[in-house]
């Protein structure tokens, strides 16, 4: 009898210690999955502010990863030579290569223009933005249509008198932040 009481005891009570670790860890685990939960939560909801103060105050870049051409092609370009920038009520459209000469010096095109036709809608269940607007540049018309994400991912589409478009797919980001190169506008 004395042993099976040893038994007992080196035996079962270790392992129910056991299984409360086990349950005491996995309630750990829930916890800290809940607070990284919250951590991102906060942190997109800043991020979601931050774009629509940018958005409001019209002082922000669409610095561009990709082009997207009319033709469906995808085109991974230098973001601070392809852009969009926002300044108040001016607005510059540049696109650009290291490997062309274009006619800005950059290897394509910059038109600077006035903004018009400003429209701003935000969806605060998404956490979304959507934007269009006008640039009326010295020569040419352009209609400009951005989507917003709560990150600041944007993807606007230019589209001219032609009836070619083009996506510039990136990031927003203040305009005091942007290392972007402007080029000789026509």
């Amino acid at each position: 009898m004395r042993w099976i009481c040893i038994f007992m005891m080196v035996f079962l009570i270790p392992s129910g210690l056991w299984a409360q670790d086990q349950k005491s860890a996995n309630e750990t685990k829930k916890e800290a999955a809940q607070r990284k939960k919250a951590e991102r939560k906060a942190q997109e909801e800043k991020q979601y502010k931050l774009t629509w103060a940018l958005l409001t105050e019209k002082k922000f870049v669409l610095e561009a990863q990709s082009l997207k051409m009319s033709n469906g092609e995808r085109v991974t370009v230098s973001a601070n030579l392809n852009f969009i920038a926002v300044d108040s009520l001016f607005a510059t459209l540049q696109i650009g290569s290291m490997q062309r000469i274009g006619t800005n010096g950059a290897g394509g095109v910059t038109v600077q223009g006035r903004i018009s036709n400003w429209k701003l809608e935000k969806d605060d269940k998404h956490k979304t933005f959507y934007l269009s607007m006008t640039i009326q540049g010295k020569f040419d018309i352009y209609d400009v249509n951005i989507s917003i994400d709560s990150e600041g991912y944007a993807s606007a589409t230019l589209s001219g008198i032609s009836s070619r478009r083009i996506t510039f797919d990136g990031n927003l980001v203040p305009r005091d932040e942007s290392v972007i190169y402007k080029g000789q506008s026509r």
